[in-house]
């Protein structure tokens, strides 16, 4: 359920977040807030002038919570606020802080179970801080923690008051301005998430990528390191989702609902997969199964996902089961007379921005699968009314669908916008305005919209940022009905890449502020440094902006027919020349050296940004010699050891997520996979 759709609730924006206001529901607010800390200057021998105070039965997200605050008051001032549970004792002069569901929430008139999962008051009622908010169970630090709305509260205020920001994970990247005294003012707010899901995909785990030579990638320590530090850097930017959504709910089929298909129909039922032009049904890669779409105009098949379906719900009695309907990762390829048919006249390709023509392969098929949607609905919503849909709008079928097409608000689709090479960020204004002109003509049909794009894969280890133009367009589908989203995957260059990361984890939170404004946060936790800091940067965008045409040339006629992320490192030497990079170190210099006269931490965070820029530097190196047809195998091996031995002295510092790294390095230099760390 979205907030501001819960018990009649009125919701007015602002802010970024959703805010509903209860009226004469809850007591008025304090008038003169809640004082934390009372210092004269910054010291640890202080006194604290309030206390953290749990329920007696507190889950863990609600002790994370108290942790969270505990320790950011602490950098801020020095001073430690304790930590208790109820029943707390009186204690004069001393302020609480009630945290969560507690029985002081309820005596003060707070509804905590009428709160959606991620919702939470914020209430100062005398002389006390409350920040109320149903728990559940679960990691804390998990996405899929969905009861998370005391640790949103403790987030937004340590924000409002103590200007928390979190540039990149781990303790470098917390910025905490020193304070004297941390006061939190006068509040009587409800408070839930702008976006009912909210995902950037870690793009690393525990696990040690299968697809990589492990050489260049994490050790099993440092992975650990960094998988910690991300998830907990997550979190503080409110990744998650709500709970009782179609995204938190079980859902009959994944994101590409029919692989494995064939393998286990396609020899009785070959009729429910695509027809290629000689008439043959079938993958058109047989060493590739998975990845046959499929004939969607069938009947048969329509009945066969719905009849897959009942059977889950009745596997799940008294849940709600929601049905994934996305074709596989594949164009819909389907040539028979009725997909065809489907389908209506080819749209005309004229006034489409140059290079996106590849989109539309084999046709245009958006009619045939809105069409393919409203009948799978109508058999399901049969059985169960409001049953949401999943479907991914992606490859051939993103187009938007004819104006005439109607589809119910429970068909939930993610809007994939996907192209070969042209259409990448930055891209050219034609093309920023077309795609957009896509998700405008999927609104309209009425259909449930999330954000779900690839762009962010990009880029390899080089400074490819172009966080202006990425922010338009968030910001025009968060107008135009977006109610989440989610990004496959987060590649993670903290060092080369960080205002744009920062960027794209804020943007969740606040849409609504202002792009420059937010990359100044960035900045200015740099200190002296930050205008120096903005201007390397901007170069960088600058540089990316301008490169835009090279680099979709250079990877359409170097590196051939390839997912253009996947071998980035295949041509990141000829897209980043030595000359390229003496501009920014200079930047990188005169800030080095105003940062240097102000002391920590700006001093540290100039080096985090140059660990960056000189692991790009080693990587182009290394992918001169990778992609010289005339290297030697001693060459390779030699360029290959040297690049791992340096992203060992690199790793602890959090500046890139090697294990995505080596999984692009291993497909663009075709090593094998798996190969034993040193």
């Amino acid at each position: 359920m979205m907030v501001g759709q819960h018990r009649g609730w009125k919701a007015r924006a602002g802010c970024g977040m959703v805010f509903l206001c209860l009226g004469a529901m809850l007591p008025a607010a304090a008038d003169d807030g809640v004082t934390l800390v009372k210092r004269g200057a910054f010291a640890a021998s202080g006194t604290p002038a309030a206390r953290i105070v749990l329920s007696e039965t507190a889950q863990p997200v609600a002790e994370y919570a108290a942790e969270e605050l505990a320790l950011h008051v602490e950098l801020a001032t020095g001073v430690r606020l304790p930590v208790l549970r109820e029943p707390a004792p009186a204690a004069d002069g001393v302020h609480s802080v009630y945290l969560g569901d507690t029985l002081a929430a309820r005596k003060a008139g707070l509804d905590v179970a009428a709160l959606p999962s991620e919702a939470f008051m914020l209430r100062t009622v005398e002389g006390d801080l409350f920040i109320a908010a149903q728990e559940g169970p679960g990691d804390p630090i998990s996405t899929g923690n969905t009861f998370s709305g005391v640790l949103w509260g403790v987030y937004e205020v340590l924000e409002r008051d103590l200007g928390v920001r979190w540039l990149w994970p781990g303790p470098l990247g917390t910025h905490v301005p020193r304070k004297r005294t941390v006061r939190v003012g006068p509040c009587n707010e409800t408070i839930g998430p702008r976006f009912i899901h909210r995902m950037l995909r870690p793009g690393v785990s525990e696990a040690a990528p299968v697809l990589a030579d492990l050489r260049l990638a994490f050790t099993p320590e440092d992975r650990t390191a960094y998988v910690r530090a991300q998830s907990v850097f997550l979190r503080r930017h409110r990744m998650g989702s709500s709970a009782g959504t179609y995204f938190s709910e079980r859902t009959s089929g994944s994101g590409h609902s029919f692989e494995g298909w064939w393998e286990r129909y396609g020899g009785e039922h070959p009729e429910w997969f695509e027809m290629s032009a000689d008439g043959r049904r079938g993958p058109a890669d047989p060493l590739s199964p998975q990845k046959v779409s499929m004939c969607v105009s069938n009947p048969e098949l329509q009945r066969k996902i719905v009849d897959l379906w009942r059977e889950e719900c009745a596997r799940h009695p008294g849940e709600r089961v929601n049905l994934g309907v996305g074709e596989n990762d594949r164009a819909g390829a389907c040539r028979c007379p009725e997909c065809l048919a489907w389908d209506g006249p080819a749209p005309s390709l004229e006034g489409l921005p140059p290079g996106l023509e590849r989109s539309y392969e084999p046709t245009q098929a958006s009619n045939r699968y809105a069409r393919f949607l409203q009948a799978v609905h109508a058999l399901a919503s049969a059985s169960v009314p409001d049953v949401k849909l999943h479907f991914y709008a992606f490859e051939n079928y993103f187009w938007a669908p004819s104006p005439d097409i109607r589809l119910d608000k429970n068909i939930v689709i993610g809007f994939v916008p996907w192209f070969r090479w042209a259409g990448w960020f930055p891209r050219t204004d034609a093309e920023q305005e077309w795609i957009k002109q896509q998700w405008l003509g999927w609104q309209r049909t009425g259909a449930t919209l999330y954000y779900r794009p690839n762009w962010f894969l990009d880029g390899w280890t080089m400074p490819h940022i172009y966080p202006h133009q990425f922010a338009d367009a968030f910001t025009f589908y968060a107008e135009h009905g977006m109610v989440g989203a989610d990004f496959d995957t987060l590649v993670g260059q903290w060092g080369a890449q960080g205002p744009h990361l920062y960027l794209l984890a804020r943007i969740h939170v606040r849409p609504e502020t202002p792009v420059d404004r937010t990359l100044d946060e960035y900045y200015a936790a740099f200190g002296p440094a930050g205008r120096e800091i903005k201007r390397y940067f901007e170069y960088w965008e600058g540089y990316s902006v301008r490169n835009r045409e090279n680099a979709a040339d250079s990877i359409r006629t170097r590196g051939g027919r390839f997912r253009r992320y996947a071998k980035y490192a295949a041509v990141a030497d000829e897209l980043y020349p030595p000359e390229v990079f003496p501009p920014a170190q200079r930047l990188l210099d005169r800030a080095m050296k105003a940062a240097t006269r102000a002391g920590a931490p700006y001093a540290e965070r100039v080096q985090f940004v140059q660990a960056g820029l000189d692991h790009a530097r080693k990587c182009v190196e290394t992918a001169a010699v990778m992609n010289n047809a005339r290297a030697t195998a001693a060459e390779r091996e030699a360029a290959l050891a040297g690049l791992a031995a340096y992203r060992r002295g690199i790793a602890p510092l959090l500046v890139s997520n090697l294990d995505r790294m080596a999984v692009i390095e291993t497909e663009s230099w075709e090593l094998v996979p798996t190969a034993a760390q040193p």
